[in-house]
């Protein structure tokens, strides 16, 4: 960057980050992206999912912007649906296996 060159900040719109530019570095990142600023992590995921679909920049830009919005669920919510997934295989696998014990019920009284 130059001494005269003035500094903006811009939020990708795929992951919200922060960075510091070029108002002519912001310009041209957005013409290529469709008019959307986006950092350089989520660049290279955009031209990553370009060559693996073999689709234009704003379905490939569409693609990631999905991928983020999933993977960026709360952790708190992923937690509980991973306890649950484990409560079900727990409670398959029970419903599945033969039972060890049987049920004595002179046992019980003592």
């Amino acid at each position: 960057m130059g001494k005269n060159e003035v500094v903006e900040v811009a939020e990708c719109g795929c992951c919200g980050m922060w960075e510091d530019c070029t108002a002519e570095y912001i310009g041209r990142v957005k013409e290529r992206f469709g008019g959307v600023w986006v950092c350089g992590l989520c660049a290279e995921a955009i031209k990553d999912e370009q060559a693996r679909l073999g689709v234009g920049v704003e379905a490939a830009l569409l693609v990631h912007a999905k991928f983020r919005q999933t993977a960026a669920v709360d952790p708190t919510v992923r937690i509980a649906r991973s306890l649950i997934q484990l409560f079900r295989k727990m409670m398959i696998s029970s419903a599945n296996s033969p039972s060890t014990t049987t049920h004595d019920p002179a046992a019980a009284k003592l």
